[in-house]
């Protein structure tokens, strides 16, 4: 899981503390999801890639997206071209992490 390596690596390097205050989590919470112990910690992670990485966890496509990306998908003109296309661009229009 890409956001929970990037999650360990800036805990590594802020410290635990920081990096808990910063998130308005308590340091139990990080620690637990960094160690993998904290159940479905996707909510915690999507708000850290949104403060501390330029990418954002895409509901549809279930991975990371650059958000560049995102934003391209998003906001762009309705596609041509297929159903698979089309699909994940209303999945876009309505998605909480738009442009």
């Amino acid at each position: 899981m890409p956001l929970l390596t990037a999650f360990k690596a800036k805990r590594e390097a802020l410290g635990t503390k920081a990096l808990a205050d910063s998130l308005g989590l308590t340091q139990s919470v990080v620690r637990m999801i960094a160690t993998g112990n904290y159940p479905n910690p996707d909510k915690f992670l999507n708000q850290f890639a949104r403060q501390y990485i330029n990418v954002v966890a895409c509901p549809y496509a279930g991975r990371v997206l650059e958000r560049p990306d995102c934003r391209t998908r998003s906001t762009g003109p309705r596609p041509f071209g297929g159903t698979a296309k089309l699909a994940w661009w209303d999945a876009c229009q309505t998605c909480k992490e738009r442009g």
